[in-house]
């Protein structure tokens, strides 16, 4: 595993042993930013592989980033899954109720 990235990360398939690695050397090399910063990077990288992202895809980034211990991030990674035309019936009626105000106030702002 890596010290960078949580377990779920890998579980969630966001981030692969290589992408890993490779994110692991960019942030040795940068030791000025912060781990948010490159777990936000891998975020971005997997999404920007895969969008639009699939229902799946969708479920799993919002499961993720609802279980982020960093909540900003974690806010983030919710609302890009809900702002993905594939997000499912399931994951949008979740954000609705969230208590993150900026994750429910994306689909009122639709």
């Amino acid at each position: 595993m890596s010290l960078l990235f949580p377990p779920a990360w890998f579980a969630a398939g966001v981030i692969t042993p290589e992408s890993a690695a490779d994110f692991a050397r960019f942030a040795n090399n940068s030791p000025a930013r912060p781990a948010r910063f490159w777990l936000w990077a891998a975020f971005r990288d997997w999404s920007e592989e895969r969008e639009p992202l699939s229902a799946d895809e969708c479920r799993a980034a919002y499961t993720l980033g609802e279980g982020e211990p960093d909540v900003n991030l974690g806010t983030a990674m919710m609302c890009h899954a809900i702002l993905q035309r594939n997000c499912p019936p399931d994951v949008r009626a979740a954000a609705t109720h969230s208590n993150r105000p900026a994750v429910s106030r994306q689909l009122r702002s639709k």
